[in-house]
């Protein structure tokens, strides 16, 4: 082999090795892609089966330590919290609103019993974990992030460490 030959296969080489690169970034570049639905986290199959309470909800009426009504609406992971990556579990429990609420005190527990017996199992493993997450009840639903001043809420933050949900101050 001439050193022409050489010559031509090393700038044939570095031609296919530029192509290959320009054709790697071009396939790299930032594009918008839509969030999973419910991305980190697994749901049971009666999560998302019809819901027997009101429009809106998902699945059936969860049961809380005060024995009110309590379904599920979503969960957002879209929005991230002040400490980082953050899954808000949004349900419905309309009787701590009305003419006649549930006191702030049940309805804090009943966040804490569904952290407990109902988010902490719906964490996917190995998906990225949450830093925070969030346990809201609303007398109504809310689309996420609107104001309602009519409506009652009640939220708390946690971090969930093997299954268990611990209390975070915000």
């Amino acid at each position: 082999m001439g050193v022409m030959d050489a010559g031509l296969r090393a700038v044939g080489a570095g031609l296919l090795a530029a192509g290959l690169m320009a054709a790697s970034a071009q396939a790299q570049a930032p594009r918008e892609v839509a969030p999973l639905a419910q991305y980190g986290v697994h749901m049971h199959p009666d999560d998302v089966t019809p819901a027997d309470g009101p429009e809106g909800t998902q699945g059936k009426a969860i049961p809380v330590p005060s024995g009110q009504k309590v379904w599920w609406i979503d969960v957002i992971h879209s929005a991230q919290g002040a400490n980082g990556l953050t899954y808000r579990f949004r349900f419905l429990a309309p009787q701590i609103g009305g003419p006649s609420p549930l006191s702030p005190e049940i309805a804090l527990a009943d966040i804490e019993s569904l952290c407990n017996s109902w988010v902490a199992a719906r964490l996917a493993k190995p998906a990225p974990g949450p830093v925070d997450v969030v346990v809201s009840l609303s007398d109504r639903i809310v689309p996420f992030g609107e104001v309602d001043h009519e409506a009652t809420q009640y939220f708390d933050t946690y971090s969930v460490d093997k299954g268990k949900c611990e209390w975070q101050f915000f």
